[in-house]
């Protein structure tokens, strides 16, 4: 009988002691036993380490690593340095884990020929009631089998979501290979997720959601601040160096995509900002805007045209930041001129927009254009089934 793998899950560990034994017990519980438990104690100052201690006492599985404060990506790389399973898996402390997560994987890797393996996820609240959710990364309902360059679109795309507790890969992936997360730095998962799918051979999506993902204050999103601006620029500009130089017949989507990135994805994180009065650092505010400016250079060169709703989106989103990098962001309710930037002095109808007006109208802007996609999408999908049947459409209406 063939030896069933060892499977290292690190679990990082900082000031989650309401949490921590809540989470330590789903995973110890899984139905695949043959595991290794990592318990990665990041300096936390309250009783954490010593539960990881007692965690240990329990289960000769258990592992407990002390080190001085880093952060999760130093965690997490300390974790990988001493794991000695044929797979790895992460999981934050303060969620929990369904008792069949490695046993479903593992599975799915068997039957159909796969090395990395993804699955849904839920989520709950701090007192554990389920919370309603509408990922974009739970949407679908069969077992997909991918390859790799087909993930990487869909991860871009935001169709499926960078949390490393998503899946279950190799060790081999990150040991040996110069892999680590970024430390120092947030939003670690969006700047590497693409790195462990490009290194697969075959992906398989279970339509199953195998991990409990806790929102509550006090976690790294929840608490935002002006640095995650940065963050999310330097873990887009990660990936896109990646996936360039993993695959360059990716280069032009790529471009395309991190322009989308930034008019809808990172739109949050500015809106967030400077709505919250956060306001973002100019010389990050002008960093963003030339970014931007590159990347539709770029993209006016290359094969794909840029939608012109995205381009005066852009333009929208350009001429936000630019108030903030030129120091003329204005009133102390966020207000400014007119979108040429001249004065609105006199002209009743233009008084008082505000930066968070012009981010929802470009939301929803955003919105209708995803769904004038989708119905253009369905309207070719039904052309081309008429074609087939031998039947010429003149007109589609909606």
């Amino acid at each position: 009988m063939e030896q069933e793998p060892l499977v290292s899950i690190i679990i990082p560990v900082y000031k989650v002691e309401k949490f921590l034994d809540e989470c330590v017990k789903s995973v110890v519980a899984q139905t695949y036993r043959n595991l290794e438990i990592l318990l990665v104690d990041d300096g936390s100052p309250d009783n954490c380490p010593a539960m990881c201690d007692a965690w240990a006492a329990r289960d000769p599985r258990i592992r407990v690593i002390h080190k001085p404060n880093g952060g999760l990506s130093d965690a997490r790389n300390s974790g990988i340095a001493e794991a000695i399973g044929a797979y790895i898996y992460f999981a934050d402390s303060d969620d929990t884990v369904a008792p069949t997560l490695v046993e479903d994987c593992l599975n799915a890797m068997r039957e159909y020929d796969a090395d990395l393996v993804m699955f849904q996820f839920d989520t709950i609240s701090e007192n554990n009631k389920p919370l309603l959710s509408n990922y974009r990364h739970n949407d679908f309902t069969e077992v997909q089998v991918l390859t790799p360059v087909e993930v990487i679109k869909k991860q871009v795309k935001a169709e499926i979501d960078g949390y490393f507790w998503a899946f279950l890969a190799p060790a081999s992936t990150y040991q040996g290979t110069g892999f680590s997360f970024p430390v120092g730095r947030k939003i670690e998962d969006l700047s590497r997720i693409c790195n462990v799918i490009g290194e697969a051979t075959r992906v398989v999506r279970l339509p199953k959601a195998l991990y409990h993902y806790r929102m509550r204050e006090g976690s790294i999103t929840a608490s935002w601040d002006p640095q995650l601006t940065r963050d999310w620029t330097r873990a887009a500009d990660d990936r896109e160096e990646y996936i360039v130089h993993r695959f360059p017949e990716l280069k032009g989507f790529m471009t395309l995509q991190q322009l989308n990135f930034f008019a809808n994805l990172d739109y949050e994180t500015m809106r967030q900002s400077l709505i919250a009065g956060l306001k973002i650092d100019p010389e990050d505010a002008d960093a963003l805007r030339r970014r931007i400016e590159g990347l539709t250079k770029s993209a006016d060169e290359g094969d794909e045209p840029v939608p012109e709703t995205l381009r005066e989106l852009l333009g929208l989103l350009k001429l936000g930041i630019a108030k903030v990098a030129d120091g003329t962001f204005g009133k102390a309710d966020g207000t400014f001129g007119k979108a040429d930037g001249s004065s609105t002095d006199g002209d009743a109808e233009n008084d008082d927009v505000t930066l968070a007006d012009r981010f929802r109208d470009m939301r929803e802007d955003w919105r209708q254009l995803r769904i004038q996609r989708i119905e253009d999408a369905e309207e070719r999908k039904a052309e081309r089934k008429a074609a087939r049947n031998g039947v010429t459409f003149e007109s589609v209406s909606h």
